[in-house]
């Protein structure tokens, strides 16, 4: 016999995300990143040298918040990451996408 649902087990089910609603979500958030052309040249710059922010903020004309807006929408989109000397640099995937752009 099988138990009926109560509203906890109604809401928890509500959460669960599909594999499907995971990688539509995923896909969203990659193409958001790289349709913006600001992120772009934020990926352009940093190339396969890396930056320093510094670096990215002379060479892209970005005042510090902006910046910080796009770099973040970067690295939540795994095209970008910070090492431990503050270089930010193009992951695996942000290296693959690089020439498409």
């Amino acid at each position: 016999m099988m138990e009926e649902k109560d509203e906890i087990d109604l809401f928890l089910d509500s959460q669960v995300k599909t594999e499907k609603e995971i990688l539509q979500e995923k896909c969203e958030k990659t193409y958001n990143a790289a349709s913006n052309q600001t992120r772009r040249d934020i990926m352009r710059t940093v190339c396969f040298l890396g930056k320093k922010k510094e670096e990215l903020l002379k060479e892209t004309g970005l005042d510090e918040a902006a910046l910080r807006f796009h770099i973040e929408i970067l690295i939540n989109s795994d095209f970008l990451f910070k090492d431990e000397k503050g270089i930010y640099r193009l992951t695996e995937l942000g290296l693959k996408v690089l020439p498409k752009l």
